[in-house]
């Protein structure tokens, strides 16, 4: 379906998800080639702003940073900022007309949280509808990963992209790389409830760069005598057994699918854990978090808890009396949105 591309001066916004609790997250990547995946998308967003103007090219403005891209010919324009995966989706999504364009996140730089897929899933959203090409979830995953692998080269799996464009809960089930077939997961309202009463995501506070982290993975993997592809496998059926339990609605089964899925991350390399995100996981047990588990490659970013009940409280309290920030966490089952 298409519609008319954007006259000068009209506004599209858009925003995207981010997600938490990725079950089998290393499962959906090239190196493991075929895996499971089960994640959560939030409500705390990747938020862009398109304004069609007359003049030609774009400008971008990186709210979070204080940065400016200038992009005055879309094609010609060479990679090398950093910000290339705003220019990749320029480039991949074209706009009939000049851009002013502000984006802005509602979370902080290096999450691990599916940040920078929230980013490019919002932006090639907002960009298709100024274009008249809107896109479906499926194409918008598809095409957001395709710009940070084939495009910049990235190492990168294939379900932050997917947990953006499709919102909720979805359980993913890539056979043969990059290919997958995304099952949303329905939860009771009492099941969705007790969750957003029960979840806490904590920022350890020096942010992670994932495809490093990937690189370091992948190596562990070639190494004579690694156990990472038994780890693997095992990730994988921590996305099944949580998967089972979101449809059970059984907490106590999820919070062992997370420590198991936590066990086994850290297992893959030991780069996947920091002394911070032990630090707030020993806090939180200590204080009634029965399930823990780190968010995205790790390596720093984030830790999503899961507390016993009446435990919320107190667990949040002695995480911020240590200096550790709690960002909100309730869950959004919105797909990607663009609206004029």
């Amino acid at each position: 379906m298409t519609s008319d591309p954007a006259a000068p001066g009209a506004v599209v916004e858009s925003r995207a998800p981010n997600r938490i609790l990725d079950f089998g997250g290393w499962t959906d990547t090239h190196f493991a080639g075929s895996g499971r995946v089960v994640n959560l998308a939030i409500s705390l967003f990747a938020r862009v702003t398109l304004v069609a103007r007359e003049r030609p090219g774009s400008t971008v403005h990186i709210l979070d940073y204080g940065d400016r891209l200038e992009v005055a010919d879309v094609v010609r324009q060479s990679y090398g900022t950093k910000h290339d995966l705003l220019l990749a989706a320029l480039k991949l999504m074209p706009a009939p007309c000049g851009l002013d364009v502000y984006i802005s996140a509602d979370v902080p730089p290096g999450c691990s949280t599916g940040s920078s897929a929230a980013i490019t899933v919002a932006l090639l959203q907002g960009l298709s509808v100024i274009a008249g090409r809107p896109l479906a979830a499926h194409e918008l995953a598809r095409l957001a990963h395709r710009i940070e692998t084939e495009e910049l080269g990235h190492e990168c799996g294939v379900q932050d992209q997917i947990a953006s464009a499709y919102g909720g809960v979805n359980y993913i089930a890539m056979d043969r790389y990059p290919e997958s077939r995304v099952s949303p997961l329905r939860l009771t309202e009492e099941m969705r409830l007790a969750l957003e009463n029960r979840l806490l995501l904590v920022y350890e506070g020096q942010g992670h760069l994932s495809s490093d982290v990937h690189r370091q993975v992948i190596e562990e993997l070639r190494r004579p005598g690694s156990r990472a592809r038994e780890r693997l496998d095992g990730l994988a059926a921590c996305a099944e057994e949580a998967k089972d339990a979101f449809i059970r609605s059984d907490l106590p089964a999820l919070a062992a699918a997370m420590n198991e899925n936590n066990r086994l991350q850290k297992a893959l390399h030991p780069g996947i854990t920091t002394p911070r995100l032990e630090r707030i996981e020993a806090i939180a047990r200590e204080r009634g978090a029965e399930g823990a588990m780190i968010n995205g490659a790790g390596g720093g970013g984030s830790i999503t808890l899961l507390c016993r009940p009446g435990a919320r409280t107190p667990v949040a309290h002695a995480l911020r009396e240590a200096g550790f920030a709690l960002l909100p966490c309730t869950l959004s089952f919105e797909p990607a949105l663009a609206w004029t």
